[in-house]
């Protein structure tokens, strides 16, 4: 009975065991240092993702410390993925990574970063990292993404990260642009500015839509940064549509649309609820400057029906922006659990509200 009792407990630690073995994933060396000790990482393995596309190897895994999901840089931002520009100090200790016509300056076990040439506190340092023996420099994907441009996501529960740039290339038209007399701003222009004269460019358009919709100027910014990669996608470029609006939203049954029935045809990459990537081609609307694409997207915030009933009611009622975008993602603008947190950091990090009115 002893020997019964016995098994069963070396059983309950065998799996016990397995299942903390797999739950790591991660090669048996992996270590780095940390207020000047070196420590074993006992976290998961993450994957990075870039446009659907796995690009960082099991052998060079991404680690997630201090509410951070740092990367190999070299792996998965420059063999592979969206393959920025890099310089290393002689002593290797500063990084500059660039990309998009931005900068950022990194330093190794310093919490701080120069931005396009600002400063920046970091919540988790980067680091030089042994994996299986080898020295990998770990950065912040998050803060490196949005410093350069790049749309990112991540789930905690895939253990991945998802790194993004609209690329989608246009296919067919219907209609020239028309060009308006006011505001004839053209997302061309995007192409060639850093983050903030994106900002500074865009920002009083996004508050003079504010004043007259009640769409905070923030959430119209943070939004097109978020869905057109700082102005530079394909979509944005070739059609100055800045929020991926397609031909047909909520059975177009709202009113104030600006839209002229011009169109693009495009293929892109959506995504299932299952988190899997796939290809589509679709109609997305063109318009005829930066500004009739913030106002056409504001008329739809504002008008769009779900039966009888508005699909972002309350949404001008406040001019708190983490109510109003907690109002559109409860209204299915965005059915990704972490879009509240991902557009209110944007704010928050670029002060955006000060466009607000």
């Amino acid at each position: 009975m002893k020997n019964v009792k016995r098994f069963k407990k070396a059983a309950i630690f065998l799996m016990a065991f397995v299942m903390a073995a797999s739950t790591l994933n991660v090669s048996a060396a992996v270590t780095y240092k940390k207020a000047g000790k070196t420590v074993r990482y006992r976290g998961a393995s993450y994957k990075v993702y870039y446009n659907g596309k796995r690009v960082n190897s099991s052998k060079r895994p991404a680690l997630y410390i201090n509410k951070n999901i740092m990367v190999p840089y070299q792996n998965a931002l420059v063999k592979n993925g969206p393959k920025i520009s890099y310089a290393k100090s002689n002593n290797g200790n500063t990084l500059t990574l660039t990309h998009n016509g931005n900068k950022i300056i990194l330093k190794i076990n310093k919490k701080y970063a120069y931005v396009n040439g600002k400063y920046q506190k970091l919540r988790t340092a980067p680091f030089k990292a042994k994996v299986s023996g080898t020295t990998v420099i770990m950065v912040p994907s998050r803060v490196v993404s949005e410093a350069l441009g790049i749309g990112y996501t991540y789930s905690i529960k895939k253990h991945a990260a998802y790194l993004t740039e609209k690329n989608m290339e246009p296919v067919t038209t219907n209609a020239p642009s028309v060009s308006v007399s006011t505001n004839n701003l053209q997302a061309v222009a995007f192409k060639s500015m850093n983050t903030q004269q994106f900002i500074d460019t865009l920002g009083p358009i996004a508050r003079e839509d504010c004043k007259k919709t009640g769409v905070l100027a923030s959430v119209t910014l943070a939004q097109a940064i978020n869905e057109s990669g700082w102005g530079k996608s394909g979509l944005a470029q070739s059609s100055n549509n800045m929020f991926g609006m397609k031909t047909s939203l909520s059975g177009n049954n709202w009113t104030g649309s600006t839209w002229d029935g011009s169109f693009v045809t495009v293929k892109t990459t959506e995504e299932d609820k299952k988190g899997q990537k796939y290809v589509i081609t679709a109609k997305f609307r063109k318009y005829s400057s930066v500004a009739q694409s913030v106002a056409d997207h504001s008329a739809y915030l504002s008008n769009a029906m779900n039966g009888s009933y508005r699909r972002y009611y309350g949404l001008t009622a406040t001019k708190d922006y983490k109510q109003q975008l907690s109002i559109l993602q409860k209204g299915g603008y965005c059915t990704w659990s972490g879009y509240v947190n991902e557009l209110s950091y944007i704010i928050e990090h670029y002060n955006l509200t000060k466009w607000d009115y």
